[in-house]
């Protein structure tokens, strides 16, 4: 269903780093994979505006404008959250 990039666990761990609800980061995990507003509101049997409303909305909290600058937040958060543990992760 998504790419192996970031594991369930690290998706896990960057939600609860990042104060995502369950909604966002569902959405975001698609939108990871390439997937259209259309396509994530289809697979998770949701309105595109819903999906466009709460891309919106992280777009504005990360200071990012596009999706390429917030899967590049994403990654960066990923790292961030592993070091904070002591762990190195090379992503």
């Amino acid at each position: 269903m998504y790419m192996e990039v970031i594991s369930e666990e690290e998706w896990i761990a960057l939600r609860q780093y990042l104060g995502l609800s369950l909604l966002q980061t569902e959405i975001v995990r698609r939108l990871f994979c390439g997937k259209s507003h259309r396509e994530v509101a289809r697979e998770m049997a949701i309105r595109p505006r819903t999906v466009r409303t709460q891309t919106d909305r992280l777009y504005r909290e990360f200071g990012v404008s596009h999706r390429v600058q917030l899967v590049l937040y994403l990654l960066a958060s990923l790292r961030e959250s592993w070091e904070q543990e002591g762990e190195s992760l090379y992503v």
